[in-house]
């Protein structure tokens, strides 16, 4: 999900997604609203949710092995 956008958050996520070769579907908060909601405090942040939408990892910073342990849970 794209926040914190500086200039047009549209414009700026799609430019990235290019950029990078993104195959996967990125959302775009264009109105900042996510980081108040979800406790976002920085970017990235790596959210994992179970099959029935319970957020089971909610992280800031870029843990790898945090993110595939919390995976592999939501996934059981």
């Amino acid at each position: 999900m794209a926040i914190w956008a500086e200039g047009e958050p549209f414009n700026v996520a799609k430019e990235f997604v290019q950029k990078h070769n993104l195959t996967y579907l990125v959302l775009v908060d264009a109105e900042n609203r996510t980081p108040d909601l979800y406790g976002v405090e920085g970017v990235p942040t790596n959210v994992v949710i179970d099959k029935e939408g319970k957020i089971r990892y909610l992280q800031a910073g870029f843990d790898p092995e945090g993110i595939k342990r919390a995976i592999e849970e939501a996934l059981k």
